[in-house]
């Protein structure tokens, strides 16, 4: 990766020289602040198998977003604050693993709380940011579906220029996931024995490119490696074109994972098809997802992550050894039918011809979601929202599972500048 990272940084410094005399926002005119307060109950019942019966806890997050602006100058500098803080409402510890309680040995901590902080500089079309990221790649996703989001520790350059290409490099060394009361080295992640282990990689490197014409066409490529263990490689071309009634987008991804260097994980090798195509109308949207798992292990994606494909749902990823998934999901926006604020989704995933490692015939799984979600809309409480997730998980060889989440959002804009 040294050689691309070299060439990625020479065409930053390169495109950005004819900008650098642009002056920054202000570093208090461009800042920001907001406050996100979270009630969180979750229970997942297992219905199959031997083990803990259940996972259950209620639990109150608060998580204060505040964003400097850029000082003045041919490079502007801030920096970015994230404060996280976790309260434990109910929960057994017979109970736990839920990820909304950050827990250690001695089970889940009744509160935590942490302060994430990042460096940032700007020049021209470029920025340089240090510190704590949230990723949002298609090769690297942070987790960010309970309390507290998973961040990744390193260093990132970004640009984006008005042709619509953008340029990205990271390395990252550290995570501290959703649930996690320190730092970790970065590891795969070994479901179902999927891989030989989880030692410790140092360092995740990451170079990603985009080019997105208009708004109707993008193609983006992602290179990352998780130093010593896999390399994983993918390409995405996406289109949206308008419709005499609707839209109409489609979107495809091919990804490519290798194990690498001395490849402490065992054998990686996998080749993952994604394709997607959705028809938005009158607010609401069908679509339909096709997902095909090809080579000698599952699909690979770091520790703590999400794996980022069509048909990751909250109880399953539906990314083992060969398996072949689909998908069919509905969402509403209220707004369209003249009931504002309301939000709905449902959607059936089904997989088959997986060879998970922990059984000896073919896999099959399939699971059904329903989400629904309310902000409400008077003066008074514009900024409370509620959300209930339920899941219905089956499979012959993974244990049964239904889930409900509920969620009680206070999200409060503290400050905003003038830049």
């Amino acid at each position: 990766m040294n050689i691309t990272r070299n060439a990625i940084l020479i065409a930053f410094g390169l495109a950005s020289a004819p900008a650098l005399a642009a002056d920054g926002e202000g570093f208090l005119a461009g800042a920001s602040a907001d406050l996100t307060a979270t009630n969180f109950y979750y229970n997942r019942d297992f219905r199959s198998g031997s083990g803990q019966g259940k996972r259950e806890e209620w639990a109150q997050g608060f998580v204060l977003d505040a964003r400097s602006g850029y000082t003045p100058g041919v490079v502007g500098f801030g920096i970015d604050v994230l404060g996280l803080a976790d309260f434990k409402l109910d929960g057994l510890q017979s109970e736990v693993g839920t990820g909304i309680l950050p827990y250690d040995e001695d089970g889940a901590r009744s509160a935590f709380g942490r302060i994430a902080l990042t460096g940032k500089a700007k020049a021209g079309p470029a920025e340089l940011r240090v510190g704590s990221h949230i990723a949002s790649d298609l090769v690297l996703k942070s987790n960010t579906s309970r309390l507290l989001p998973q961040t990744f520790e390193g260093a990132s350059l970004g640009a984006a220029w008005d042709n619509g290409v953008e340029l990205g490099y990271a390395r990252y060394d550290r995570s501290w996931y959703r649930d996690g009361t320190e730092r970790v080295y970065l590891t795969i992640t070994n479901k179902d024995r999927r891989f030989s282990g989880t030692p410790d990689a140092d360092g995740f490197e990451l170079v990603t490119a985009s080019w997105a014409p208009d708004d109707r066409f993008t193609l983006h490529y992602e290179h990352g490696e998780l130093r010593d263990l896999y390399r994983q490689q993918v390409a995405s071309v996406a289109f949206k074109q308008p419709l005499e009634r609707g839209k109409l987008s489609t979107e495809v991804r091919y990804y490519v994972s290798d194990d690498v260097g001395p490849a402490l994980a065992g054998v990686v090798d996998n080749r993952a098809l994604n394709a997607l195509v959705a028809w938005q109308v009158a607010g609401q949207e069908f679509a339909v997802m096709w997902q095909d798992m090809n080579g000698d292990t599952a699909m690979p994606f770091v520790g703590g992550t999400d794996g980022n494909v069509f048909n990751w749902t909250f109880i399953n990823d539906f990314m083992e050894r060969d398996e072949r998934s689909w998908q069919l999901r509905y969402q509403l926006d209220g707004k369209q039918i003249n009931l504002p604020g309301l939000k709905f989704l449902v959607r059936y995933v089904k997989g088959d011809n997986a060879r998970p490692a922990t059984f000896s015939g073919e896999g099959r799984q399939w699971q059904r979601d329903v989400e629904v979600g309310y902000t409400f809309q008077s003066e008074a409480l514009k900024y409370l929202s509620v959300r209930w997730r339920n899941g219905f998980f089956r499979s012959n060889y993974q244990r049964d599972a239904e889930e409900n989440r509920v969620m009680v959002v206070y999200d409060v804009p503290l400050w905003a500048g003038q830049g």
